[in-house]
């Protein structure tokens, strides 16, 4: 078991380094910022899967539509309703 390879026992991975153990924690090389990072739209009228990113037009690039939807994650969130 290598430094890269432990867990933190508190869950942060964002930092890098487990201030815990002091061993170095997994961390996701290959994603982009939150803001560089597309996200895919659907448009409201013509139903087409659009990327857009923080900067770009909201705008259909088929039929010009100003109305889109978020496309719904792929993982599964759970929220504990009390």
């Amino acid at each position: 078991m290598g430094p890269t390879s432990s867990r933190c026992p508190f869950g942060i991975a964002e930092r890098g380094v487990c201030w815990w153990s002091g061993l170095t924690v997994d961390t996701q090389e290959n994603v982009q910022p939150p803001g560089q990072q597309p996200i895919i739209y659907i448009c409201e009228e013509c139903h087409t899967e659009i990327e857009i990113k923080s900067r770009d037009p909201i705008r259909c690039r088929e039929c010009g539509c100003r109305i889109m939807h978020k496309k719904r994650a792929k993982r599964l969130v759970v929220l504990d309703a009390r």
